[in-house]
Parts: structure tokens; sequence; C-alpha cells
């Protein structure tokens, strides 16, 4: 297994994040559409700024594989992932989340995904996420996707 760990997210590491989001296939997985270049910069030029956030890199054997971002609204606390596609089914994933769990320890914590996204599904619940029932969901959830959530 490869050696996972986060740091801190730098300016020059966000050549790499736009590349990532920017992959049609891993902006399909996420179901959410990739942004251009100068959208994605000024938005995550405010991630980063937002005291809320917590972001980091997820790093492989020292190479930069992608990100975890935690935020809050007014729902509460949220954590989402994202990975390169070369880096896909290798545990990098579940590996990266439970590093994060560790130093965002506000709970609950919230992620949501599409239902289609199966390898993300099994990340979550290697890392105690449980799929909320039809009861439990945002009254705003979109119909296509799971909603999990970290109690304790």
């Amino acid at each position: 297994m490869s050696e996972v760990s986060l740091r801190a997210i730098t300016p020059d590491d966000l050549p790499t994040l736009f590349e990532n989001q920017y992959d049609p296939a891993s902006a399909a997985m996420a179901g959410t559409p990739s942004r251009e270049e100068a959208d994605f910069y000024d938005r995550r030029t405010k991630v980063e700024a937002n005291p809320a956030n917590d972001t980091r890199a997820i790093m492989v054997d020292g190479e930069m594989a992608g990100d975890v971002v935690s935020w809050t609204d007014d729902s509460g606390r949220h954590i989402g992932y994202r990975i390169a596609q070369r880096f896909w089914g290798r545990g990098i994933a579940t590996a990266a989340l439970r590093l994060m769990l560790t130093e965002i320890t506000d709970r609950p914590i919230q992620a949501d995904l599409l239902q289609t996204n199966v390898g993300s599904r099994r990340v979550l619940e290697k890392n105690g996420f449980r799929l909320l029932g039809p009861d439990e969901r945002p009254a705003d959830a979109e119909p296509e996707s799971h909603y999990f959530r970290l109690d304790a």
C-alpha cells in the first residue's frame, strides 16, 4: 500500500487541483460540472480564505493526488474529496478521509454523492458513515443522490 498523508494546500497545488476537477470522468463521478480556469481559481481562492473551511492536499508517496475539503452551511458540517483518476481504486480516498476525520472532530458530519458513485459510497462506509433513510434526508435532497452522516 502506498503511503497516504495530508498537508496544507499551497498556491502551487492549484494547477493540479484544477486538472483533477476538469477531468470529464472525475466530473461525472462527482456529479458536478467542471469549472473553467478563471472560475475555478476564483472559487478556490474563496474556499481557502474562509476560516470555516478545512482543506488538505492528499499526498501519495510524496505526490499530490487530490484534496479533501470540509465546510459548514446552514445544515451543519460537510466533507468531500476528489483524487486524480490515475489514483482511483487503490484505497487512497479511504485513507485520506480517515486522516481528515482525525483532524475534523465536529460531529455529525455529512457527505453526499451520486447513487452511481459506488466507489465513493464504499469510502464513506469504511469510515463509519451511514446512509440516511428517506425521512432523514435534507428537504432539498436531490433524488439521484445518496446522503450519509457520521454521528460519532
